[in-house]
């Protein structure tokens, strides 16, 4: 499991970095379980906006949060679909 939590936060640090270089940024699910709502595409979206909300064994929680302002461009999942985490979900274009 450390193996795992430590691949995660190098992924969270990749991503964070390529934000800077790319338009476009694809955020992963950070938790497993079934989509409850998700941002729809067109969307303007701002710095820690919920983009991705599932239902997992606590209820429903967050699972993926706008890193930087920007527009929802493709959504990667529908409502009812099961996700694992780490599984890309939106693809925001920030700004």
């Amino acid at each position: 499991m450390k193996w795992l939590r430590t691949l995660m936060v190098s992924a969270a640090l990749c991503m964070s970095a390529a934000a800077a270089f790319a338009a476009d940024v694809s955020y992963p699910s950070v938790l497993g379980g079934t989509v409850v709502s998700i941002t729809p595409a067109g969307t303007a979206v701002k710095q820690g906006d919920v983009l991705l909300t599932v239902d997992s064994l606590a209820g429903p929680m967050p699972a993926a949060r706008a890193a930087s302002d920007g527009v929802v461009k493709q959504v990667l999942v529908a409502p009812g679909t099961a996700v694992k985490r780490g599984t890309a979900v939106i693809i925001v274009e920030e700004k």
